[in-house]
């Protein structure tokens, strides 16, 4: 068994960054659509298909977070027309402003012209980490590899089950101040998804950290982690990191990828980068405006 992560080929290419970005759309349109019909009527949630990539939208939404477009470079060049079309689909759905992800490999040269015509913003920046997924043919399931032997934690891991949800639902109020809107039928539909594995953090009965995978054509993408504040400092996200790499790579993934805020002094970017992830390129969510 090799002793670390397979390295990432840096820069990445347009390929891998595009499989990565794919992904990540794939994970934000799952976990919108596989909520209950009633919760998305109540929420607003509708997601849509436009030139490869999703566009999102959930009216009930005062942070706007959860109105993103994203994963597009695949099907025809990020132009005018494509900028266009995202602002009119997600408008027709209800949404007065939203956010525009694009991979840096995918903007055109014009970029700062289209900006300008469709007053679209630089709101924020994310850092996109990316690690290789180990594959040395042990299929041993209780194999110890590198990620469970250096993510050490005194808390107990295991799969969340739908009855983890309302404990899900608060570590993410709780960890990122998202009160609004209610995320746990979205949460539930995750735990359910065939494609996604949770995993949470256990502190005797109360579950006091969680975070998915999701698995889209052999990309592991990491998301929805938080800890509660009490119970920081304690390996829980390390240990989830672990967990869900481990399952990313008993399904074949051949790449894992998240995303942090922008600054590298951000305590998940630093977890990413013991766990063996690389930051691959920041992205910046362009916010528009009706």
């Amino acid at each position: 068994m090799s002793p670390h992560p397979a390295p990432v080929t840096s820069p990445l290419s347009n390929a891998d960054v595009l499989a990565i970005e794919r992904a990540e759309a794939e994970y934000f349109r799952r976990f919108l659509d596989q909520a209950p019909a009633a919760d998305r009527e109540r929420l607003g949630t509708s997601t849509a298909s436009v030139r490869g990539g999703v566009v999102a939208v959930v009216t009930a939404d005062p942070s706007r977070y959860w109105t993103k477009a994203l994963g597009f470079g695949a099907d025809g060049p990020v132009d005018d027309t494509l900028v266009a079309e995202v602002v009119d689909v997600s408008t027709a759905a209800g949404a007065t402003e939203g956010v525009l992800a694009i991979a840096p490999a995918f903007l055109p040269t014009d970029w700062s012209a289209i900006c300008e015509r469709h007053g679209l913003v630089a709101a924020s920046r994310w850092a996109k980490s990316v690690r290789a997924v180990d594959d040395d043919g042990d299929t041993d399931a209780d194999a110890e590899t590198e990620d469970t032997r250096t993510a050490r934690t005194d808390l107990p891991v295991r799969r969340l089950t739908v009855d983890d949800v309302p404990g899900w639902a608060r570590i993410i109020r709780e960890a990122f101040g998202m009160n609004e809107p209610d995320l746990s039928p979205m949460l539930r539909g995750a735990v359910e998804d065939p494609v996604a594995h949770v995993f949470g953090a256990f502190d005797g009965d109360l579950l006091v950290g969680a975070a998915a995978l999701h698995v889209v054509d052999g990309v592991g993408s990491l998301n929805t982690g938080g800890t509660l504040p009490s119970h920081r400092g304690r390996g829980v996200q390390s240990a989830l990191i672990a967990a869900r790499a481990a399952a990313a790579r008993a399904a074949g993934c051949r790449l894992l990828t998240a995303e942090t805020g922008g600054a590298e002094t951000d305590p998940s970017y630093r977890n990413l980068g013991r766990a063996g992830f690389v930051r691959a390129y920041h992205r910046v969510n362009w916010r528009w405006t009706a």
